[in-house]
């Protein structure tokens, strides 16, 4: 009886403390184990013997583990010598697909289960003693045939054993867990194992006379078979990650090897087919590269995938000879969103506000977020320029109807730049950055607008930081100076009061437009001390009127939200009031709708003190905001404003003058008074008195004047409407 030779396993690993652990746990299948501490050591023991199985490390200096199974496939003797890579780490299909692809039959990661990882190698020991077995025993049938001595009953003998042998055989594949199948020539399915059944879902029956097409899901183009039986056709075998279908329908990924099965005359007779299920490690490498290239709370593209992907358009508009169009888009007011209404609410409107974005690009576009309320897109092939233009202005309109946030109605503009390729860069950086500075100029307009990046821009960016450098000098050098604009009782054409509006006088340069230089004091936090002065220099100027003799109209001031803090603004106007003999009756606060929005007790309590005491107070810009009859209803609030922006067509546009109606209508039904702003004709004030607004300021009166001129104006009875207009009153 033949002894059964050990059979010989080469352990490959440059770590001796891992080489003596697998050894340790490989020992108890008493067969000879070979170490080696590297790739080229291992080479060398394939020169001295052949080996059942090879358990390969992939990290290995010099020579890793991947190089090392390549010079071992190159061979003859070893290009089917069953390879396992064993590693602590995995670094995504790629490596899978490459240890495949050198025929490796397994992975198995550290930390190791030494139960599993001598089940697997026993696995492949049985397999070589059985294939030694067949090897003797087509051996010895060679020898019966060439000495043609051997009787009958021998030879039906040992064909016997040979198909016990091979029943032993089929029993060893059976028990392996990847999925095997045998096809004849024209790819009919002969044979499945178990293990076949249970990742397709099809029982052996259902499969057996079919072809392995039962299995196929469609993701694989008619080139991807081609290619298959090409390489079969070769007599080569063929590795590849598959996509195929289970019987319920799933999809699923299988690692596959086919290999041609040949006779002793080389001529192909079968084929057979072996693959792993690796659809959970598909999948969590899919799941992993999502979160590392989305935001979590918009599902949207991050500033990673979007780079990424510009970098692909560019290539592609290059190759084309096209534009491609870069947006940078900033919410207006998210930050006053998120500090009055909270960061949830916030993050519900970034949500609502990402869906509204994707509803505006055409399939093939991009739309991302980068954090906190910045968003950024790129459109892909724009023929021209010109063609950018309507598709911004739709995400602008899609911006118009409002949010329903936790029951609470959200206006939200958004302020866009826009850069192009390749006329305001050839690069990712340089178009995103000039995006980047073209919606920061949109942002300074005053939001709700969109602008196309232009090479002046960034001298505008130095502009600014010169304007920024001189505001923190300007209040020292006392650059400040108020003007006044009255406002008129629309209906007699009485001044009833003055604005008090602040203008910058810079040394050696042009006035500078409030505009400019407003949002710059809110930002940098100057505001504070800068509305102290204003408040101290409009109430200094009132009394100096009263003082000449001229009557005591009401004089408004501005107030920034920045400068509202219960507290701190009575201590403020209290001070004030005192030093400049300002009597409260006749100082009226203009706040903004973004004050109520914080709706905080105290600032309550403080404005009702203040009232108490005769101030008086209004609500600037009212209806462009966040208007509540909620918080005009808490509120001590004596007028609203109704911003300009309603009053320019008011004579020509329906929709203004309904508006500008209904607030008039409903500030009466409350108790207070209106405001209308920027009148600039006689046509938009006949029709304010003609519905009841209760006062009236803007150009067609007054442009705002020096505090002098207005005393002397006030001293010569001037009339700030015509006669004509105040006969007819």
């Amino acid at each position: 009886m033949h002894v059964e030779e050990k059979a010989s396993i080469l352990v490959v690993d440059d770590n001796p403390a891992k080489l003596l652990a697998l050894v340790s746990v490989l020992e108890p299948l008493q067969q000879t184990i070979v170490t080696a501490g590297s790739g080229q050591d291992a080479l060398r023991c394939l020169l001295e013997r052949e080996f059942a199985v090879i358990l390969l490390d992939v990290q290995m200096p010099i020579m890793d583990g991947f190089e090392t199974a390549r010079l071992i496939r190159s061979r003859r003797q070893s290009e089917s010598t069953p390879i396992i890579f064993v590693t602590a780490y995995s670094r995504g299909e790629t490596d899978m697909e490459e240890g495949y692809s050198l025929g490796a039959v397994d992975f198995i990661f550290t930390p190791i289960v030494p139960k599993i990882l001598c089940a697997k190698v026993s696995v492949f020991v049985d397999l070589h003693h059985k294939i030694e077995a067949i090897k003797r025993h087509e051996e010895q049938l060679e020898i019966v045939v060439r000495q043609r001595t051997a009787a009958l009953t021998t030879e039906i003998a040992e064909r016997k054993q040979a198909e016990i042998a091979i029943r032993k055989l089929s029993s060893a594949i059976e028990k392996v867990a990847d999925s095997i199948f045998i096809t004849d020539t024209n790819g009919v399915i002969e044979y499945i194992n178990s293990a076949f059944e249970v990742v397709t879902g099809y029982r052996r029956e259902e499969v057996m006379g079919k072809t392995p097409r039962i299995i196929k899901s469609g993701k694989h183009d008619e080139r991807f078979y081609q290619q298959i039986w090409e390489a079969l056709l070769r007599g080569e075998i063929y590795r590849n990650v598959f996509i195929n279908r289970r019987k319920d329908g799933a999809l699923y990924h299988e690692a596959m090897t086919i290999t041609p099965l040949t006779d002793e005359n080389g001529t192909i007779t079968h084929y057979i087919s072996s693959g792993k299920d690796i659809s959970e490690n598909i999948e969590n490498q899919e799941r992993l590269h999502h979160l590392a290239h989305h935001d979590a709370l918009t599902g949207l593209p991050n500033r990673t995938l979007f780079v990424e992907r510009l970098k692909h358009a560019l290539i592609r508009a290059e190759r084309h000879k096209s534009s491609v169009a870069v947006m940078f888009l900033d919410m207006d007011r998210f930050k006053f969103v998120n500090d009055t209404l909270g960061h949830e609410a916030g993050d519900r409107l970034l949500q609502a506000m990402s869906t509204r974005l994707l509803g505006c690009v055409r399939e093939g576009d991009t739309v991302a977020r980068f954090g906190g309320d910045e968003f950024a897109g790129f459109l892909n092939d724009v023929a021209a320029p010109q063609d950018v233009a309507p598709i911004v202005a739709k995400f602008l309109d899609a911006l118009v109807p409002p949010f329903m946030i936790d029951g609470q109605e959200l206006f939200i503009t958004g302020s866009i730049g826009i850069s192009l390729y390749p006329d305001d860069g050839t690069d990712t950086q340089t178009l995103m950055k000039n995006a980047d500075t073209a919606m920061y100029r949109a942002k300074q307009q005053g939001g709700n607008v969109s602008e196309f990046y232009h090479a002046g821009m960034n001298a505008h960016a130095h502009t600014r930081l010169n304007l920024e450098t001189g505001l923190r000098r300007a209040l020292e050098r006392k650059e400040f100076v108020l003007h006044y604009q009255p406002q008129v009782d629309v209906q007699s054409g009485v001044a009833i009061g003055f604005e008090a509006l602040i203008r910058w006088n810079r040394p050696d340069s042009e006035q500078t437009s409030p505009a400019e230089f407003i949002p710059l004091l809110e930002e940098t936090g100057l505001i504070l001390p800068v509305g102290e002065w204003m408040l101290q220099a409009a109430c200094a100027q009132h009394q100096a009127w009263r003082e000449a003799g001229l009557p005591p109209l009401r004089m408004a001031v501005n107030i920034s939200s920045r400068q509202f803090n219960g507290k701190d603004l009575m201590e403020t106007l209290t001070r004030v009031m005192q030093e400049t003999g300002m009597p409260a009756e006749f100082l009226e606060l203009e706040i903004t709708e973004s004050v109520m929005m914080k709706n905080a007790d105290p600032d309550i309590e403080a404005l009702k003190s203040l009232r108490a005491l005769g101030m008086r107070f209004a609500v600037d810009d009212f209806g462009t905001g966040y208007s509540s009859l909620t918080y005009l209803k808490r509120f001590p609030i004596n007028i609203l404003k109704i911003d300009k922006a309603f009053i320019r067509d008011i004579t020509a546009d329906a929709d203004d003058a309904a508006i500008v109606r209904a607030i008039t209508t409903m500030a009466h039904s409350l108790g207070l008074k209106t405001v209308a702003e920027g009148v600039e004709t006689r046509e938009q004030l006949e029709f304010l008195r003609a519905h009841k607004c209760d006062f009236a300021q803007g150009y067609y009166f007054s442009r705002p004047l020096p505090g002098d001129e207005i005393a002397a104006l006030l001293k010569s009875g001037h009339c700030f409407v015509p006669e004509d207009y105040v006969e007819q009153a």
